[in-house]
């Protein structure tokens, strides 16, 4: 499926790009900076490249996250209306990008008019769960207690009070979400990405995550939209262990699963120089989604950003990139991570407007003031600056987009470790079949490494290799590599390829019979 091979970029419309001047970012906004994504030119090089785009709920809410909805058929006004998403979504596509919505089918808002007419006692408040009395189930998130009064009595909402669970087992509401999936899917949409969605149905206080039941909606909700349109991707936001979120998709309750142990571990051996934790991570990751279906992500719009888990090391953050765009799987940029934004908890602080220039105050994001201050830097760490200096976290994450679209067997290829001879060099092989043959190199040290030796034994060689070239970073461009000596085993023996590597580098290599 086309999600194989795709890069998403996450956006969250209200930080991106205002086009009214009210200091709230909008779907016209958006629009008008597509170019800056991807401008489905192959000849330029300036744009992103990125071929997804995410967006975070674009619904009516009385949030200013809005993952508490209020409509699911409608546009919050202050991002426009269908008209402004419609000439999106095209212009989007005519430029090679594929659109998926963030979908909340767990909950919606207090506010939205389901609830309201079932706190009243009316006809849906079988919509909704309820209960007589405080169950005192524990909270297994740790988000305090999951039942609220009101004066219908206690009901069940996970995330907050604000947030009230929609009762899933009710059929009515399936068939309103998946109502509510098919309007979006008429006006154009790539996919949809479930929020919350191992926490859909409850089986008791000690059943409130990943139950059968979950799964099996999930399973029936995926063919309901398949049934639409057979290339629309039901992406799930399963918040747990590698194992489990895999789970989700062999078991085929979804087409995709974020995985949300991959991040940690790139930052972590990335920090800390280990070559042998990336490649135990990257080889778990392809063994727990062994066909396919991981989305890969460094940081989301949940967590602290990347540059400041990273405590701003702009190497890190370049080489830990290089890592996400060179692995298995889908690979997700949260807005403002190709430019180095920092940003912790509270949330409103990793969600912050999107820099496109350096001109105080507005940064190119609005004629106003913006809805949330700027995070910190946004003078040099800015769109415009980077996108001028090749040297740049942006212009990295530019290069590594093109090569990974260009070399689809970084996607898509089985992943091969290599042995090397340094700790901090991390080394792996890609072989498509009758296609591609990569090796890729990461010195996660920040000291140059030299006449590091590579080996393979018993490998899948039937044939010898004739010549090697260098195809990223650019630099290598005139470099000439020697070809390795494929021997009896169909591996190779103390390669190396490369006299020097320089620290926090990223290198790949194309092999030719």
């Amino acid at each position: 499926m086309w999600w194989q091979t795709a890069v998403f970029y996450e956006v969250f419309v209200r930080s991106f790009a205002d086009s009214n001047g009210d200091g709230i970012g909008d779907l016209k906004g958006l629009r008008a900076h597509l170019d800056d994504l991807n401008d489905g030119d192959e000849a330029t090089t300036d744009d992103l490249g990125v071929t997804g785009l995410w967006l975070m709920p674009i619904a009516p809410t009385p949030s200013y996250h809005g993952y508490d909805v209020v409509d699911y058929s409608a546009i919050e006004p202050d991002y426009g209306d269908v008209q402004a998403f419609r000439r999106l979504v095209d212009d989007a596509h005519a430029r090679g990008i594929k659109v998926v919505l963030d979908f909340e089918a767990n909950h919606s808002s207090d506010q939205n008019p389901w609830f309201v007419d079932a706190a009243a006692g009316g006809p849906h408040h079988d919509w909704y769960i309820w209960s007589a009395a405080d169950p005192g189930w524990p909270n297994p998130i740790g988000a305090g207690n999951p039942w609220h009064a009101s004066k219908a009595g206690f009901y069940y909402g996970l995330f907050s009070g604000a947030m009230p669970d929609l009762n899933l087992r009710n059929t009515a509401v399936t068939a309103a979400l998946e109502q509510a999936a098919a309007y979006w899917t008429d006006l154009g949409v790539d996919g949809f990405r479930i929020d919350a969605a191992r926490h859909l149905i409850e089986d008791g206080p000690d059943g409130q995550l990943n139950t059968p039941e979950t799964r099996a909606w999930l399973a029936a909700f995926r063919n309901d939209i398949h049934g639409q349109r057979a290339d629309e991707l039901v992406l799930g936001e399963v918040d747990d262990a590698e194992l489990t979120s895999a789970s989700y998709v062999t078991d085929g309750s979804l087409d995709m699963t974020f995985d949300f142990e991959i991040g940690p571990a790139i930052a972590n051996a990335v920090t800390h120089g280990d070559a042998g934790s990336l490649l135990y991570s990257e080889g778990s990751i392809q063994k727990a989604y062994s066909g396919g279906g991981a989305g890969t992500f460094l940081s989301n719009h949940d967590q602290p950003r990347i540059m400041t888990q990273l405590r701003g090391d702009a190497s890190a953050a370049a080489t830990s990139a290089g890592a996400l765009l060179t692995t298995a799987g889908t690979p997700f940029i949260y807005y403002g991570e190709e430019l180095g934004m920092v940003g912790d908890k509270p949330d409103e602080q990793i969600r912050t407007p999107y820099p496109w220039t350096a001109t105080d105050p507005s940064h190119g994001f609005t004629g106003g003031t913006s809805w949330e201050p700027f995070a910190a830097g946004a003078d040099t760490t800015n769109a415009a600056t980077e996108g001028a200096d090749p040297t740049s976290l942006r212009s990295t994450y530019r290069d590594l987009i093109r090569l990974r679209t260009a070399h689809p067997a970084l996607a898509t290829a089985p992943l091969l470790p290599l042995e090397a001879s340094s700790p901090r060099v991390a080394a792996s092989l890609r072989i498509e079949k009758n296609g591609e043959r990569l090796i890729v190199i990461q010195n996660l040290g920040t000291e140059t490494a030299r006449d590091v030796a590579l080996s393979l034994r018993n490998g899948p060689f039937c044939a010898a290799v004739t010549a090697a070239e260098p195809i990223y970073p650019p630099s290598l461009a005139t470099t000439t590599i020697p070809a390795p000596h494929i021997d009896t085993s169909g591996g190779f023996a103390d390669y190396r390829p490369l006299a020097t590597i320089p620290g926090r580098s990223t290198s790949v290599i194309s092999l030719s019979p």
